[in-house]
């Protein structure tokens, strides 16, 4: 039932394990986090002890356990028109042993210079949670493509100055239909609310297709 509800893994006691020669090298472990796709996993010990004692094997359960959203490359227009609309060509992956169970979508915010919204746009066509889940290091990589009006954010009344073209900061984030981050990426440059720099767009009055990557 792991493509529909989360997996929690609860093994014996450590120390109990460990005196009877079950343990091994703790590899069992991981193979159980693989083969039952699990979203948790329940130690069963003095946490600092657990740790100091199996460090390596913590260390590669941790990159594989739950899921693992990744997005591996994003490309985007240098410049638009303001009347024109955003073109986002993305890569994604799940890099865990899990589904992305609660889901979420990619939105792109655009902030002017005074770190400012000026819009969210939301590609609520592409779903996380179906990502497929796959082998450490073999989870396939999902091409996605959206485009989003412009003008209907920049140039609206709600907000004062905005309706000129300019140069704005450009971040990714997953979360709700209506734009809200929701899930961490392992991304750099986060601005505090799981929403994370990629770069600049310039919008003009004249319409250019360079991209931006």
């Amino acid at each position: 039932f792991w493509p529909r509800q989360p997996v929690i893994l609860e093994h014996e006691h450590y120390g109990s394990s460990v005196r009877k020669e079950a343990w091994g090298d703790g590899s069992l472990l991981l193979k159980a986090v693989e083969e039952y796709h699990a979203g948790f996993l329940s130690i069963h010990w003095w946490p600092r002890e657990f740790q100091q004692a199996n460090r390596e094997i913590i260390d590669k359960i941790n990159l594989r356990l739950g899921y693992r959203l990744q997005l591996v490359e994003a490309a985007w227009p240098s410049e638009v028109d303001i009347d024109s609309r955003l073109y986002l060509a993305s890569k994604w992956r799940n890099a865990g042993v899990a589904p992305c169970l609660p889901g979420g979508f990619p939105s792109v915010t655009l902030k002017d210079g005074d770190g400012g919204i000026v819009g969210v746009f939301v590609d609520d066509a592409f779903d996380v949670r179906s990502l497929p889940v796959g082998e450490p290091g073999k989870a396939k990589i999902i091409d996605q493509e959206a485009n989003f009006a412009l003008s209907r954010n920049l140039r609206g009344d709600w907000r004062p100055g905005i309706r000129e073209p300019g140069t704005y900061t450009l971040f990714i984030s997953i979360g709700t239909k209506t734009g809200t981050p929701g899930i961490a990426l392992p991304l750099p440059e986060n601005d505090g609310n799981r929403r994370y720099r990629l770069g600049t767009l310039k919008v003009t009055s004249g319409k250019t297709k360079s991209l931006s990557q």
